[in-house]
């Protein structure tokens, strides 16, 4: 308790270098001894103030500040008065150190907390007055119980709140390697932030070093389409290659789609939505952003309307021809039919039918042929069946005529159409 020894004395001294210009207008009583003098057991804290309920509060921190130097002997993490001299012409930048101590540090921690006025056993005010500058203020002095049992016990306390407070920072920091969501990093910083007020060692800066790590993980959060399709947008959150998850719930608008229904707060979100009055044009969307501190992930997530649409028309002249001559008979001709696929999505066609009527013939091919982008495209089917030359080719009847029907599916959705042929006129190459 050497120091706080030291300070008693200081304190004691302090007062008799400012009443030389001070006149004492009233007290409290007569002036007791214990003012003047250390007594052990006891710790004198002095305050002023223009009020006397200031100088009372002072006197109170003057305690505070007493015992916190106590402590700070035994922890030498929390000593900042061990760097400030101790002479009459740096009192008050000793006090100031002492009250920044008590103001950053342990007025946010609770080992102090016992420490009140109720305990105060004995006090003493003046109202001093200085005629010439026209000046009044008030002193004054409580006497404090404070003995080497209560530094012992503050010495503990602080010890193990202390440990907690490393214990908290160290839970805090370990986030940084094991968030899944972007609320623990907030929460992570936001810990952080508090203890970094709070310890004046080399925790301040491994605070200070979680919260820029904070700061640039959580500004570094982006959305990454996770297979969106018409009529569905499925995002998810990310830091780097990780993703994450989050309560917050997004800004969510487009141009033209009806956003009907959300699911949010998972590692894969989605978005449904209705796109039945939207034009078929380049640039629909739908346009996601969070707020994530001062950053704002955002991304458009662009549809096309005919994404799915399947449309499959006939676009030029049919031809049959190859196959195995034989007579009068051929076998294993190729029927071509020229298509135009008016959408990107890819159609399947099933089915094809050729028939013609004056002979009596109906042919029911099977097909395996997918067209999967927009443009020309040429339609093989190979006829197994034995035709008649003499009553399909078209090279001594030009003016023959072909009906039937294509039958073809989109590949996306599903849903059949079909091609009817009716009437079309055809080349043979027999």
């Amino acid at each position: 308790m050497r120091k706080q020894m030291m300070l008693m004395l200081i304190a004691m001294i302090s007062p008799l270098l400012l009443i030389a210009q001070y006149t004492v207008q009233e007290k409290s009583g007569k002036k007791p001894d214990w003012t003047m003098s250390m007594e052990k057991g006891f710790i004198v804290g002095i305050g002023n103030g223009i009020a006397i309920e200031d100088a009372k509060e002072n006197a109170m921190v003057n305690v505070k500040a007493q015992i916190t130097t106590a402590v700070a002997d035994h922890i030498s993490s929390t000593s900042v008065s061990k760097t400030t001299e101790i002479t009459a012409d740096k009192l008050n930048q000793l006090y100031q150190s002492f009250s920044n101590v008590i103001t950053t540090q342990s007025g946010k921690r609770d080992y102090l907390q016992g420490v009140s006025a109720s305990n105060v056993v004995a006090f003493y005010w003046e109202k001093l007055v200085d005629k010439k500058a026209k000046a009044q203020k008030y002193q004054y002095f409580v006497k404090y119980p404070f003995s080497q049992f209560d530094l012992d016990d503050l010495v503990q306390d602080f010890k193990m709140k202390d440990q907690l407070l490393t214990d908290e920072m160290n839970k805090a920091l370990g986030l940084l390697d094991s968030y899944t969501t972007l609320e623990e990093l907030i929460q992570c910083q936001s810990q952080l932030s508090k203890l970094e007020q709070i310890f004046i060692d080399e925790r301040k800066s491994k605070c200070q070093v979680g919260i820029e790590r904070c700061k640039a993980l959580l500004a570094s959060t982006y959305l990454a389409d996770a297979g969106s399709e018409l009529g569905k947008v499925r995002f998810s959150l990310k830091i780097g290659d990780k993703v994450v998850r989050t309560a917050k719930v997004p800004v969510i608008n487009s141009p033209c789609a009806k956003i009907e229904d959300r699911k949010l707060g998972v590692e894969v979100c989605e978005i449904s939505y209705r796109f039945d009055e939207c034009y078929d044009e380049p640039g629909n969307n739908v346009k996601v952003s969070y707020t994530v501190g001062n950053n704002r992930p955002e991304k458009m997530f662009y549809f096309d309307i005919a994404e799915t649409k399947a449309e499959l028309m006939i676009s030029g002249n049919i031809r049959i021809m190859g196959g195995e001559v034989n007579g009068d008979k051929v076998t294993n001709a190729v029927v071509v039919i020229p298509i135009k696929s008016k959408f990107d999505s890819p159609c399947a066609v099933t089915n094809l039918k050729l028939e013609w009527k004056e002979a009596g013939i109906l042919l029911d091919l099977p097909v395996t042929d997918t067209f999967s982008a927009k443009g020309q495209h040429d339609l093989r089917v190979t006829i197994p069946n034995e035709l008649i030359l003499s009553k399909i080719s078209n090279t001594a009847k030009p003016f023959k005529q072909l009906n039937g029907s294509i039958i073809y599916n989109s590949v996306k959705t599903g849903k059949s159409a079909a091609i009817r042929i009716y009437r079309m006129d055809y080349s043979t190459g027999w």
